[in-house]
């Protein structure tokens, strides 16, 4: 056996071991990647830290009331200005998928109680204002990018909005009086869900939906961004902002504008 022979039998067999290294090094880091993602169903109840800004049309007006209220309110606050006026709040998420389809649903509640000061004191004491808001949505849409990486799905489905805005107050020598109204909507929607995996145990997401206009006079949107970190294959929490957009005629609604904020969820997956 010569030199030469055993020289390149010797450089064959370093390549072919280097090879078969890499390869498996690839394939320990897709599954690594891959491995977190190995769940059909998550369920995530979240708390969000929300904030309003916009305006509230017509309130609702009691009767025997001197004189009406003022046709509308613009308000912009932050969670820091109404968390004292929260009284319930409840608000889950959920995903089930396959190899093809995903459906997903998401809900939120929220009831808000606080004193009002009106231009009308001498007269009404106690005012309270109470603004109940409820909203879901529902989308089942199929998977068109899924790898151990990126994922991006394209959903149909639709979504509900539910608001009611209340005035109590104690008129001087009448006693207590009331006037509420309400309003719910109901709207087809078209949206997308976004997953990034820079690392196995961090996940981006980014979901966006809107209402498409050629149905109703009205619309409405909304967006999440967020970063899902996993402790275990089957716990994570998640960090992110939320908005969603109300624009509906001002002879109906209640709150036109943007209820925005940050998210906090505690999920689990299986």
């Amino acid at each position: 056996m010569s030199q030469r022979f055993v020289i390149s039998l010797f450089i064959v067999c370093f390549w072919f071991g280097q090879t078969t290294t890499l390869e498996a090094q690839e394939n320990q880091e897709s599954d690594s990647i891959s491995k977190p993602n190995d769940w059909n169903f998550r369920i995530s109840p979240y708390f969000w830290f929300v904030g309003l800004k916009g305006t509230i049309y017509r309130p609702p007006q009691p009767e025997l009331m001197p004189e009406p209220p003022p046709p509308k309110y613009d308000i912009d606050v932050g969670f820091k200005d109404i968390k004292n006026s929260i009284k319930f709040a409840l608000m889950l998420a959920g995903q089930y998928k396959t190899e093809h389809i995903i459906t997903q649903f998401n809900f939120s509640s929220l009831i808000l109680e606080s004193e009002a000061i009106t231009p009308y004191e001498l007269v009404l004491q106690d005012n309270i204002i109470k603004l109940t808001y409820m909203a879901g949505d529902i989308g089942v849409g199929y998977r068109v990018v899924k790898n151990p990486k990126f994922e991006f799905d394209a959903l149909l489905g639709a979504k509900f909005i539910f608001f009611k805005i209340g005035l109590k107050t104690n008129a001087i020598g009448i006693g207590q009086i009331e006037g509420e109204r309400s309003q719910y909507w109901i709207d087809p929607v078209i949206g997308t869900n976004l997953r990034y995996r820079p690392h196995p145990k961090i996940e981006l997401i980014g979901y966006g939906d809107i209402g498409p206009t050629v149905f109703n006079t009205y619309n409405t949107s909304q967006f999440m961004l967020g970063a899902n970190y996993m402790f275990t294959k089957t716990f994570m929490v998640s960090f992110g902002y939320r908005s969603y957009h109300l624009d509906f005629p001002r002879k109906e609604a209640i709150f036109n504008g943007n209820v925005k904020g940050w998210i906090m969820k505690v999920g689990f997956q299986f």
